[in-house]
């Protein structure tokens, strides 16, 4: 550290790491707690004694920072014998014991019985003294882990759009982008990361773009919470319930020729021609050489038909 001719101020472990803390960064009471590894009462003590020391203040928005004496003077600390680690109390004991894997804040809450504001109250102490460590430091009780803890943790925009994925049906990256609100690139990076996790599969959709959709591994994960709000399927290469009832009549018979499909469905001929044709050009259906083949669906024909009757059963 830097003398500028000030005296040399002697500081407490306490106030000394909160004012480092404020020197990398302006924070919150509960950010200087985490970095200082400190309850809420140490820090709010020792940041009031750097407020009265001169050396840090807090701004219109309650966030705490180093003033220009704070950022600059020397300081010193007293060599303190290592203090005895307290066991947890009662319900801080409880919470650890709940930690059988990485949990969200409000879930503790739930089980423990207790008030969010409670519950993060203990997570601090508890961090404080080395014994849970927090998914992200700028939100606490977001996700937390006991400190011996190395399961692989997802960051806060991975967990939406893995929780965003339908159970069952794909999706693909435009609808997860209008879902999540995270920029497109944003969307497909954290996509990449899923996928080389074994959380997501990705594959041909019904009209030849990529689509998502969630891996057992990812029904599995802890921080998976299936939204109210999932993003919805991509849009079908045909929409029309008439479409979808010539392809389950070709489905049911295996094939059919245009004759038969005409007086199944009682479609006037020359509408039926036009239409076989386009669902041709949309690879739904197929036919051999001869004039009088027969039509069959194919794979992209018996896909596209079985998310139709999906949709109309939803």
């Amino acid at each position: 550290m830097t003398n500028t001719g000030q005296s040399t101020l002697m500081l407490t472990k306490p106030q000394a790491d909160c004012l480092v803390s404020l020197r990398n960064r302006k924070g919150l009471l509960s950010r200087i707690a985490i970095e200082a590894k400190l309850d809420i009462y140490a820090t709010g003590t020792a940041l009031s004694k750097l407020a009265e020391l001169g050396l840090a203040e807090q701004n219109g928005a309650k966030a705490w920072l180093a003033t220009a004496r704070g950022e600059t003077c020397a300081f010193e600390t007293p060599s303190d014998r290592p203090r005895k680690m307290r066991a947890p109390g009662p319900t801080a004991q409880r919470l650890l014991d709940l930690l059988d894997r990485p949990m969200h804040g409000r879930e503790l809450a739930r089980k423990l019985g207790i008030t969010h504001q409670g519950v993060w109250s203990h997570l601090l102490r508890l961090h404080a003294q080395g014994r849970v460590a927090f998914g992200d430091p700028d939100n606490p009780s977001w996700l937390v882990r006991r400190a011996d803890d190395e399961s692989p943790i997802l960051s806060y925009d991975e967990e939406r759009v893995l929780s965003l994925l339908p159970p069952v049906r794909a999706t693909d990256a435009g609808r997860l982008r209008v879902a999540s609100g995270l920029p497109r690139p944003e969307v497909e990076r954290i996509l990449e990361n899923l996928i080389a996790q074994g959380f997501v599969d990705a594959f041909e959709g019904l009209r030849g773009a990529q689509v998502f959709r969630i891996a057992a591994a990812g029904l599995e994960h802890t921080q998976y919470v299936q939204s109210e709000r999932c993003a919805p399927p991509p849009r079908l290469p045909v929409q029309s319930d008439r479409v979808r009832k010539v392809l389950q009549a070709i489905s049911d018979a295996g094939a059919l020729r245009i004759r038969d499909v005409k007086n199944l469905l009682k479609i006037q001929q020359p509408s039926l021609n036009a239409l076989m044709q386009y669902l041709k050009r949309k690879q739904l259906v197929t036919k051999g050489e001869p004039y009088l083949a027969p039509y069959a669906l194919t794979e992209r024909g018996r896909a596209t038909l079985a998310e139709m009757t999906l949709r109309q059963a939803a």
